[in-house]
């Protein structure tokens, strides 16, 4: 398919000739409507553009083109398939009932069969989490992993300090990479790959980009989903994602000039670990829920309305956490109560009855109950605003 006006999208690729990347929001647009096809069509002519502009494939200015393709693919690959069927369903009948009469009318049995060739039809176009996609999506994080990492490779060993503007975006571009390939690894229910991927993401924007970034509390949040297996680290992912977010609350209440202080320790998104009993996880907790001036403040600005209600999901979600591992911890030291008392009377038997030290049911609810989704995911990736952007510059 050659770079000219396309008839399925109705796009005159000729016109982004010199900038490819402005096909991005039109795909993204696509996606939004779960036309995943139309979109990765749309990306695909981003790609030979492109590489037509900067004079081939291995030029690393390709990469983003790459990431762009593979996050469309795995927009695809996160839909389920049948929550795809419904949304075709809704939009066909939606537009059904505009050019029908609103009267009743009874199918005869050629319109019957008519309905379940179309049905047929609509299973066809449903987007499949299948190999293919999976395994595309792989390869075009790959390539843009190795153009990425060859061009950075003489900057590793300086001070980011000293770097460029356009280093340090494809360093941000080899994190938010290494991000996409957590999030196909969750996809393909590999945890543990997965949180490898997010931390290699993680040590890249603190250490090339702003340790403030809403973009860093997303990373450290979307961490903290998969980590069923370790809630230590869970908890501490969630602490620095609520840290970060306390950040920018902080920045609206000095905007409205409001007499509230919130008690931030920037050193806090350093840790390398959290106890759960440790005070400081709830330390700005009553603050921010039951100050009478910040609660009238956040009736007439939805920004801090906005903060208030993101790091309230996030503290639900720590007290899961701090719940999971109260009940772990009760468990040790009853175990170890129970070998103590064992050794004294000489007769410690390491075949514990686990039903008398700890109740495994409830911990698994709490389990449950720490990874259920919340209505703020997506608020806490929201672009900077410039107020934000001019601190990460100074």
């Amino acid at each position: 398919m050659t770079a000219e006006k396309s008839e399925k999208n109705d796009i005159n690729y000729s016109l982004y000739s010199d900038q490819p990347e402005k096909l991005f929001p039109i795909a993204q647009e696509q996606f939004n409507k779960n036309n995943f096809e139309e979109g990765l069509d749309i990306l695909e002519q981003s790609i030979i553009l492109a590489v037509k502009k900067f004079g081939g494939e291995g030029k690393v200015e390709i990469a983003q083109f790459y990431n762009k393709y593979a996050d469309g693919l795995l927009q695809k690959l996160s839909l389920p398939t049948t929550d795809f069927l419904n949304i075709q369903e809704d939009e066909e009948q939606a537009s059904k009932n505009k050019e029908e009469e609103p009267k009743e009318k009874e199918k005869n049995e050629d319109e019957k069969e008519n309905d379940t060739d179309k049905k047929e039809e609509k299973e066809e176009k449903a987007p499949k989490n299948n190999i293919e996609d999976d395994q595309i999506a792989y390869e075009n994080l790959n390539v843009a992993n190795l153009l990425l990492k060859n061009y950075l490779k003489e900057y590793d060993d300086k001070d980011p300090k000293t770097l460029n503007e356009d280093v340090l975006k494809y360093y941000s571009l080899l994190s938010d990479n290494y991000a996409l390939f957590a999030s196909l690894e969750k996809i393909n229910s590999d945890f543990k790959k997965a949180d490898e991927y997010y931390k290699l993401s993680i040590d890249l924007a603190k250490k090339y980009g702003n340790k403030f970034s809403r973009n860093l509390a997303f990373l450290y949040f979307e961490e903290a989903q998969i980590l069923d297996f370790d809630p230590h680290t869970c908890l501490l992912s969630l602490y620095k994602s609520k840290v970060i977010m306390e950040h920018y609350l902080q920045n609206e209440i000095d905007k409205a000039k409001l007499n509230v202080k919130l008690d931030i320790d920037e050193t806090d998104l350093d840790l390398d670990k959290l106890s759960f009993d440790n005070e400081k996880i709830f330390k700005n907790k009553e603050l921010i829920e039951q100050n009478p001036e910040l609660i009238n403040a956040s009736k007439d600005n939805a920004d801090i309305e906005d903060f208030i209600g993101i790091i309230k999901d996030i503290n639900v979600k720590i007290e899961d956490v701090v719940a999971e591992l109260k009940e772990y911890d009760t468990f040790l030291k009853t175990k170890e109560q129970m070998k103590k008392d064992g050794e004294k009377q000489n007769c410690f038997n390491t075949n514990i009855d686990m039903s008398k030290v700890m109740d495994l049911t409830k911990i698994t609810l709490i389990k449950k109950k720490r990874k259920e989704p919340t209505n703020n995911e997506e608020d806490i990736k929201k672009p900077e605003d410039d107020t934000n952007k001019k601190q990460k510059s100074e």
